[in-house]
């Protein structure tokens, strides 16, 4: 059986690494881009399973709209970190529509959490 495959998002090195470490520990295949553009060209080469992006971004695209294209083009499930309080984007029903959300910081077991939530909407690879 293939590991899942995560392309992880996120601008930020020091947290890139972090995450990145977490995730192979935990099994999967992580594909890391540092901007939108770079994550649609891994897309285009890698398909990933599952997508784990920044809400706010410095890029030409925000997580959300991120979210939406990889979502649409590459089926990929999502997974939007943000460091938004819970009540300050509460009234946003675009920002939850079908997509899984964490907000920072989180522990290394809520990662795993949403991310297991992700698999039994999507599958375990074959």
């Amino acid at each position: 059986m293939q590991p899942l495959a995560i392309l992880l998002v996120e601008d930020d090195p020091v947290i890139a690494l972090g995450l990145k470490t977490t995730l192979e520990l935990d099994g999967f295949k992580v594909l890391c881009a540092g901007s939108p553009a770079e994550a649609i060209r891994l897309c285009d080469e890698h398909l990933p399973d599952i997508a784990i992006l920044n809400f706010h971004r410095k890029h030409e695209m925000d997580g959300m709209a991120l979210a939406r294209l990889l979502r649409t083009r590459y089926l990929a499930a999502t997974l939007l970190a943000t460091g938004a309080r819970p009540q300050d984007i509460a009234r946003s029903a675009d920002f939850y529509a079908g997509q899984e959300v964490l907000f920072k910081p989180f522990t290394r077991r809520q990662l795993q959490e949403a991310i297991g939530r992700l698999v039994i909407q999507i599958g375990p690879p074959t």
